[in-house]
């Protein structure tokens, strides 16, 4: 029983957050992203998750990794992620549920959408368009 735990801990590890976060390219921290989104003249596009989140994952895999969804995100956003359990959270964002995309105004810092729970690529393609 003990080595199907570990098992579990090593395979969960190949598909974390940080491994998504780091790969894509994406920032980890609410202040730096919306500074360099400001510097850049881009929104924000904040996507919130827990470590322990199967959907995060599938959000991640399935919709975020794709070449096409992440080209129009680093074109037209500063990807942020960040996991609503750890210290460098941002608390003005009040998460219910994760996942949870934010697309946050950088000048103003108010949220344009928000977009709760998994998407696959075709619904986050359209929520991608309608805030363009």
């Amino acid at each position: 029983m003990k080595y199907i735990f570990l098992i579990l801990f090593i395979i969960s590890g190949l598909f974390s957050s940080s491994k998504f976060t780091e790969e894509m390219k994406y920032e980890t921290n609410y202040e730096i992203a919306l500074n360099k989104a400001k510097n850049e003249n881009k929104n924000l596009m904040m996507l919130v998750t827990s470590e322990s989140c199967p959907w995060c994952r599938k959000l991640e895999r399935q919709t975020l990794r794709k070449e096409d969804i992440n080209d129009i995100i680093q074109k037209s956003y500063i990807p942020l992620n960040v996991d609503q359990d750890l210290k460098n959270y941002p608390k003005n964002f009040e998460v219910k549920y994760v996942p949870t995309v934010y697309f946050i105004d950088s000048k103003s810092g108010k949220i344009i959408q928000k977009s709760v729970g998994y998407k696959n690529k075709k619904e986050f393609s359209n929520i991608l368009g309608k805030i363009k």
